[in-house]
């Protein structure tokens, strides 16, 4: 089974998929290069430097273990196979799998307009 998004939504689909006894290969794709985190406290408590990076992770290091997934960490998925089962990432790797859950996430939007000084997105670690 592979996961595509590896923010919020996809960790807890990864979760579930172990949860309801999926004991197979599962990978978990995400196209930044950091583990799940959790994103609201960015424009928060981060941005204020009240907390660090370590604590805004979606899982501790157990957690992670116990999932037991490959984590591809850092490539985006830019297609899909049907035919061959397969997940196309951007890097020409192909991930095989049975099952495919999509779990992209939403984009932050901006101000239409043009570019206003001291107007930012704030959407991820980097």
């Amino acid at each position: 089974m592979t996961v595509v998004g590896a923010s919020l939504a996809g960790t807890y689909a990864a979760r579930e998929l172990r949860a309801q006894g999926f004991d197979g290969r599962l990978v978990i794709v995400g196209d930044e290069p950091h583990a799940p985190y959790d994103r609201p406290p960015l424009s928060k408590d981060f941005l204020a430097g009240r907390t660090d990076e370590g604590r805004l992770a979606l899982s501790d290091a157990e957690e992670t273990r116990e999932l037991d997934a490959e984590w591809l960490l850092g490539v985006r998925a830019q297609g899909l196979d049907a035919r061959d089962r397969s997940v196309l990432l951007a890097d020409g790797r192909t991930v095989r799998c049975d099952g495919v859950v999509v779990a992209t996430g939403a984009r932050a939007r901006s101000l239409p307009g043009p570019h206003l000084a001291g107007v930012h997105t704030l959407r991820t670690l980097d």
